[in-house]
């Protein structure tokens, strides 16, 4: 039996709609609107952080350790709140004038409270010393300023050699509290004011300037 001819082109192919690329685009198009929102909601807890500023203290000239904090070393400084900084509230300059610095204080910085003690620093009886130490001559952790320390006198090999000196006799250690700590200008040297009690002043002075003084941190 033969076909007959037409002249008609076959009909296309039925065309089926398929559901798991529409399903597909749903789910992109809710996450792509979830991401929208989410930028949207940083974006504006960002601006309302930048746009938060607040008056705070800030040091207007140099302020040695141990000196009494006056209204000329304070300027008042606009700057955003950030979490982790603790600067004090320009009203409470007040409060402020009067403090001692437990460290040297740069201009510039942001003042906290810290750096504020009530105590005069050196206190009675005590006198600053500053000692400029080498790695070997200090703790490999971070030395803090308030710390409690012990000074050890280094002996003069020199002098242990010609009397014969046992090596295991004890150095003489001096107490000390730690009231400042900044790098020295050379790499691998730390510059460490100590207080300590003013008879021990000048043996800490002359032995720190021959090289003879170790920093240990104690437990206190």
């Amino acid at each position: 039996m033969s076909t007959v001819a037409t002249g008609k082109p076959p009909a296309p192919p039925l065309a089926v709609p398929r559901l798991a690329p529409r399903r597909r685009s749903l789910l992109q198009g809710a996450l792509a609107l979830l991401l929208i929102i989410a930028g949207a909601l940083t974006a504006g807890y960002v601006v309302q952080r930048i746009g938060a500023t607040h008056d705070y203290l800030a040091v207007a000239r140099p302020v040695g350790a141990g000196a009494e904090i006056t209204a000329p070393d304070l300027v008042i400084v606009r700057v955003n709140s950030a979490l982790g900084l603790r600067p004090i509230p320009a009203g409470q300059a007040r409060d402020v004038v009067g403090k001692h610095a437990v460290m040297a204080l740069v201009p510039g910085t942001l003042l906290t409270l810290d750096q504020l003690t009530d105590d005069a620093i050196p206190g009675p009886g005590k006198q600053l010393v500053g000692l400029l130490l080498k790695e070997d001559r200090m703790p490999a952790t971070r030395v803090r300023i308030g710390a409690s320390a012990v000074l050890v006198v280094i002996p003069d090999k020199t002098a242990l050699s010609a009397q014969n000196t046992p090596e295991l006799v004890p150095p003489r250690t001096i107490a000390a509290r730690v009231t400042d700590v900044k790098p020295g200008h050379t790499e691998g040297e730390t510059l460490v004011n100590v207080e300590v009690a003013t008879a021990d002043a000048p043996t800490v002075a002359a032995m720190a300037a021959d090289d003879r003084i170790a920093l240990a941190l104690t437990g206190a």
